[in-house]
């Protein structure tokens, strides 16, 4: 299997001047240019727009352009309604947003989102490929102390390392959640009260579904020793009938408990995070876990030269025969191995040595390898989107083994100006 992607990304905002670019758009900041009435250039005329004294509005839009080309997709098993087994395929997806706040306590968003997809004869990837047109984000913010913040409304939601949620970057189509989310935030604590829907992307125009899962919980952080010693934990309970363990359909009713704890320093840094699942899907009892660490060290500071190893841990099904179920549901995360990979984390053991080096300001470039088994030969793989790829319904538990294989990635980035970058 081979798969190459290439792609480019235009901002309308400026990446290099006191303003700040978020991946997630309403974290924005371009509070410095509130005193400055006189020497706003280009696209920042539409950042701070003086609605009164008290309130403003901006306006901001990205467009993003993927080039892939697949040779043999999933090793060439692939569905009968598929055309062809090498193909290539161009995505498309163009976002606009405004913000609007007003004094000190209230603040509006709204992102409209489009996604495309060109020259494939195959069928469209469910969710992630294609969204003519949809109400991406649309929330209220209410401070009503002076730590303590209501958001309500469709927002994307990401915490720690995206492992558990996530708006799902790397696709065409990111995701959103319909969400109450109250949060507390001072110097060294965060906390957040969250109770969510995911939102199922359709083809079509406005289509989005919603309130199909249910998720609630708490999400923490504290800074124990700052930079050195930094935890979160975490609680999320899921409900679902979406999802399938060995081709198996039911009712999921599911806890995760967890942990994080990381560090931020110059040089040396480490992360180790454990997740224990418990619940019910149908009338199995849900026992699963997941485990995963990172240690890097910055061997040259010049050029910002990083060597690390990760590691992952997965759980799968350990019998068909013990009304259980051990597979570790990682709910809404990234994908765990870039935008080439086929396979998700799911029953997965991993060890991931890497390089990162940024040789200049404008580069940075990320080379890894990925050493795959199986953690339960009684479970199949799944690709990111948690859905059973091997082996089919047919093969299941006709082989032992464990190795899966050896991913090698390549990813790079080149920022060519202050609105254009490309990968």
């Amino acid at each position: 299997m081979k798969k190459i992607i290439i792609a480019f990304s235009c901002m309308l905002s400026t990446f290099f001047t006191q303003s700040q670019i978020s991946m997630v758009r309403y974290h924005d900041d371009f509070s410095y240019l509130k005193n400055d009435t006189v020497h706003k250039k280009s696209f920042e005329k539409l950042k701070y727009i003086a609605l009164s004294k008290r309130s403003n509005i901006s306006f901001g839009g990205e467009l993003r352009e993927q080039f892939q080309y697949y040779n043999n997709p999933n090793f060439g098993d692939v569905p009968a309604t598929f055309h062809k087994t090498n193909t290539m395929q161009v995505l498309q997806r163009a976002m606009v947003h405004t913000n609007i706040e007003s004094g000190n306590h209230v603040r509006l968003f709204a992102q409209f989102g489009s996604t495309i997809r060109f020259f494939n004869p195959n069928p469209a990837t469910p969710e992630i490929d294609e969204n003519k047109l949809t109400l991406h984000q649309a929330f209220i913010d209410y401070h009503f102390q002076k730590s303590w913040m209501l958001r309500l409304g469709r927002q994307e939601i990401s915490y720690a390392s995206h492992r558990l949620l996530t708006f799902r970057e790397g696709p065409n189509t990111r995701l959103s959640f319909d969400a109450a989310v109250i949060k507390y935030n001072s110097k060294k604590r965060k906390l957040d009260l969250f109770a969510m829907s995911p939102v199922i992307s359709k083809t079509g125009v406005f289509d989005d579904q919603s309130f199909k899962d249910f998720i609630v919980g708490i999400y923490a952080s504290n800074q124990i020793v700052p930079k050195k010693f930094l935890v979160d934990f975490y609680f999320l309970n899921l409900n679902t009938n979406r999802r399938k363990y060995n081709f198996v359909a039911g009712k999921e009713n599911r806890q995760s408990y967890g942990f994080r704890i990381f560090s931020e320093n110059q040089k040396l840094n480490y992360e180790l995070e454990a997740t224990y699942q418990s619940g019910r899907f149908n009338q199995s009892r849900i026992r699963a876990f997941g485990i995963s660490a990172d240690i890097n060290y910055k061997l040259v500071s010049c050029n910002n030269l990083i060597a690390g190893i990760g590691s992952n841990c997965m759980s799968g099904d350990k019998s068909k025969n013990d009304n259980q179920l051990n597979t570790y549901n990682l709910l809404f995360s990234k994908p765990q191995y870039g935008l080439t990979a086929p396979i998700g984390a799911t029953n997965l053991i991993n060890v991931n040595p890497y390089l990162k080096i940024n040789p200049t300001k404008k580069i940075y470039i990320y080379i890894s390898s990925y050493f795959m088994w199986r953690q339960s030969n009684q479970d199949g793989t799944y690709s990111p989107a948690a859905v059973e790829m091997r082996p089919s319904r047919e093969a299941l538990f006709a082989s032992d083994k464990k190795s899966i294989g050896t991913l090698q990635a390549l990813e790079s980035s080149y920022v060519v100006n202050t609105h254009l970058s490309l990968a």
